[in-house]
């Protein structure tokens, strides 16, 4: 347990952190207390991810590996604040996104600060970087969370983005036309619908391309840096419980897993799409991905007419805690 009244390091300030596997992804979650705010703050993570001359530091080599969280302590029923950032390495980019592995990593550092319980079944929290509001369910085993259930509460202006942020567009590639529309969900998502073995380098960037286009024209005002998540998917099967067949491109990379926040967009909006065409109502989606299949469980009103949120479970291991540097505070 970590004694939050104590010198972390003598001589030094430093940052109560922790290094989390939630997924595939590995997340580094600080004491949101000791770090700076506004872009002071910012500097100061990019420093702890990237090291002081950008050659080391606790960040990897991929963006599933570059993600990192502030988490503030939580009060008597659980409920905690955290901001995730992503780190866009090569261009040292501090970016505030959407992410659900860092909201299921963020639950750890609260429980391992001193004054609070990690036996509350349900957590509530907020990523202040979009205003995700969700409920966090950790599976805790001998007293350490073993996984955790993430569920994202779509409320009225969720279900309306779910709607697509403009028009799908269609772009041409060389073997055929595929259908794209763009859909700002914490993340800007571009949902492409094509078989995601099918997609190339040469596809990407003109998905990329053309939809930051259109969401620029919608409004969307990125920060610079951003890329959005070219989303490609491929219908299975629609029913009582359906299936698709998907995978995430950021900054031309191949997510070496689904990220759970495209795949509860992704089925939160084919459900939208269809609760408009057909009347069957689907409350579970599985989601193929090379990297292993996993389940997306939605809810609705009690005239099930309308999504009121999407959950699905991620495994989440401790990897160490202590404390992170920051020895230009000097």
């Amino acid at each position: 347990m970590i004694d939050d009244d104590a010198p972390l390091i003598k001589g030094m300030t430093a940052a109560h952190c922790a290094i989390i596997s939630a997924g595939t992804s590995t997340v580094v979650v600080l004491d949101g207390r000791t770090i700076r705010s506004g872009e002071a703050g910012k500097n100061e993570v990019l420093r702890i991810m990237l090291g002081q001359d950008f050659q080391g530091g606790l960040g990897g080599k991929t963006s599933q590996d570059n993600k990192v969280a502030l988490a503030w302590p939580a009060d008597e029923t659980g409920k905690f604040r955290f901001r995730f950032f992503q780190i866009v390495a090569h261009c040292r980019k501090v970016l505030p996104m959407e992410c659900s592995n860092a909201a299921a990593a963020s639950a750890l550092l609260p429980q391992l600060v001193r004054g609070v319980s990690a036996n509350h079944p349900m957590i509530q929290t907020r990523n202040l970087s979009t205003g995700q509001p969700m409920e966090l369910r950790p599976e805790i085993i001998d007293d350490i969370p073993r996984s955790c259930g993430v569920r994202f509460l779509i409320r009225p202006r969720e279900r309306a983005a779910l709607k697509g942020l403009c028009s799908t567009f269609t772009i041409k590639t060389a073997k055929q036309k595929v259908r794209c529309t763009p859909v700002l969900r914490g993340n800007l998502f571009l949902f492409t619908e094509m078989a995601p073995k099918e997609m190339t380098k040469t596809t990407f960037e003109a998905i990329e391309k053309a939809g930051m286009r259109k969401a620029r024209k919608a409004g969307f005002k990125p920060l610079a840096g951003y890329h959005p998540k070219v989303i490609p998917f491929r219908l299975l099967s629609r029913g009582k419980h359906s299936e698709v067949e998907s995978a995430s491109y950021y900054h031309g990379e191949l997510h070496r897993s689904m990220p759970g926040s495209a795949a509860m967009a992704l089925t939160s909006f084919l459900e939208t799409k269809f609760r408009t065409d057909s009347p069957t109502l689907c409350d579970r989606w599985t989601v193929h991905h090379t990297s292993g299949d996993f389940e997306v469980r939605l809810g609705f009103n009690n005239q099930e007419t309308q999504i009121e949120w999407a959950e699905f479970t991620t495994p989440v291991q401790l990897i160490c805690w202590g404390a992170a540097a920051l020895p230009w505070r000097r």
